[in-house]
């Protein structure tokens, strides 16, 4: 039988209208001013930040954002919708047993179903329509799939582990004596990729042509990763991988954020240990289900065993109801959740007196959710 490969993607987006004030820094490091910890992943220090009816994110009295449903408490880090989303996907299918494993090779063949195959990989954009909801480009999948007539306890998506965001973003500090802007780092177009060590300030951010890890690594990448020079965003504009500005100019671009390790990782690029498998864990978003994600080797087969062999990811969903696929079956699908999948990160600059900077927008992995009726 033939299935018909539908993807729906649902957001909520507002318009952008920037706000101005004046200030003179802040009093205190962020270290002192926020309320959540590094390590806090309570309903109030994760998600969303609090913003204006224009969009842009509202700085507090005390030079911080907030949380969205939380006034109290304050954050060095804000998970919002991005404008866009760019993955590279090589597989994807439906199990009837767990292609999670212990072992040291993932099997996602014996007992799995693929509805999408590429080795090269398919570079699919998800893109903001301003409307509530956002677009793919191109389809995973031109014409219709086959799937077996089975009942699948599990799905998976196999991804590059470079994920790209390209976010803009406005702050509003009209209730803040702390500062007037936001600071980013200094880069021009014709001075790629060459960043300088004079920041940049602003009430609007946006992303630029950098690369950073998950956990902020220095240091330059080998041959699979590009042999890229990171970007550490530790309050020097050179390493920041933003601009600010009054209006978003040329360089706006995609940024990229490498998952080196699921686990604890300090220091310079391939200095610490791999952590290439997480566990099955509850997702922020109903998902139908768990997510468990495994670092792969180029040949998407054998778990990474470095940072610099870790090129792709196994992301998989144990799937709470299981999806029965029947002769009655006429649709399959496929939801990408980025509610708040860009991390604005921010620190202080290294200055006198201390200004908010954003060190990044990091890139989080995308959930995903599986369905067929």
């Amino acid at each position: 039988m033939r299935v018909f490969f539908i993807i729906f993607f649902i957001f909520i987006f507002n318009s952008i209208k920037p706000a101005l004030a004046e200030g003179t820094g802040l009093l205190q490091s962020i270290d002192d001013l926020k309320s959540c910890s590094d390590d806090d992943d309570t309903d109030a220090c994760d998600g969303q930040c609090a913003t204006n009816e224009s969009g842009a994110i509202i700085i507090a009295s005390n030079g911080l954002p907030y949380d969205a449903d939380n006034s109290t408490s304050y954050r060095d880090s804000c998970n919002m919708i991005p404008d866009f989303y760019r993955v590279t996907l090589y597989k994807g299918g439906l199990c009837i047993s767990d292609p999670y494993t212990s072992e040291s090779t993932v099997d996602y063949t014996t007992n799995c179903d693929l509805f999408f195959n590429d080795a090269n990989g398919k570079v699919i954009t998800l893109t903001n329509q301003g409307d509530g909801t956002a677009t793919a480009s191109p389809s995973l999948v031109e014409n219709g799939i086959n799937l077996g007539i089975k009942t699948y306890t599990h799905a998976f998506m196999v991804m590059s582990n470079h994920l790209q965001i390209k976010h803009q973003q406005a702050y509003d500090f009209t209730g803040t004596e702390t500062s007037d802007e936001m600071r980013g780092g200094d880069v021009s177009s014709a001075a790629l990729p060459r960043l300088n060590d004079q920041a940049t300030g602003g009430i609007v951010c946006w992303t630029v042509d950098r690369t950073s890890t998950f956990s902020n690594l220095d240091g330059v990448t080998g041959t699979n990763h590009g042999e890229v020079i990171l970007r550490t965003g530790n309050g020097n504009p050179s390493e920041a991988s933003t601009k600010c500005g009054s209006v978003v100019d040329e360089t706006y671009d995609y940024a990229t954020e490498i998952i080196e390790s699921f686990g604890e990782a300090s220091g310079n690029w391939g200095d610490s240990e791999v952590t290439a498998k997480w566990p099955y864990a509850e997702s922020s978003i109903d998902i139908g289900g768990t997510k468990a994600a495994i670092l792969l080797q180029s040949n998407l087969t054998e778990v990474a065993t470095t940072m610099e062999n870790a090129v792709a990811m196994l992301y998989a969903v144990n799937l709470t109801n299981p999806l029965e696929i029947t002769e009655n079956t006429n649709q399959f699908n496929i939801e990408f959740g980025l509610s708040g999948s860009v991390s604005i990160d921010f620190t202080t600059q290294n200055s006198t007196p201390e200004y908010l900077m954003i060190s990044k927008h990091g890139a989080d992995p995308v959930d995903i959710r599986f369905s067929a009726n």
